[in-house]
């Protein structure tokens, strides 16, 4: 009885491996190919996740770098004068910050800066209307 028993039990390990033999091998390529094609896609979202995550933290860092150094250039410059036309601009002008920066106002820089409106007038300059 026990030898029957061992024989059905090695006939049924048998069988279980001539089954699993017997299943194409094209099917476990494909899931197999399957798998690293998910691996690519979700590899690709992580990596546009750290490119968006990298970008964002690029303009922020470009944002605050702008902004210390406008309030640097502010607290050493509070009166901005243009050499050009002698007016001066005091940081309640509404081109202040513009002139400031020089944005598209001096080929070269035709700026000066003062401490007080006064050094300013003192210098020949005259306050700008705006």
């Amino acid at each position: 009885m026990k030898a029957t028993i061992r024989a059905l039990g090695f006939a049924s390990l048998l069988i279980s491996a001539q089954a699993f033999a017997a299943e194409p091998t094209a099917t476990s390529g494909d899931k197999v190919e399957h798998g690293l094609e998910n691996v690519k896609e979700g590899t690709k979202e992580v990596a546009k996740g750290i490119q968006t995550t990298a970008e964002a933290a690029g303009k922020t860092a470009t944002e605050v770098t702008q902004t210390v150094g406008r309030s640097i250039k502010a607290a050493t410059c509070p009166i901005v004068g243009d050499r050009k036309t002698k007016l001066y601009y005091a940081k309640d002008s509404k081109s202040y910050l513009q002139i400031l920066d020089g944005q598209k106002y001096f080929e070269d820089d035709d700026r000066s800066c003062f401490m007080t409106e006064d050094a300013a007038r003192n210098d020949g300059y005259v306050r700008s209307a705006n």
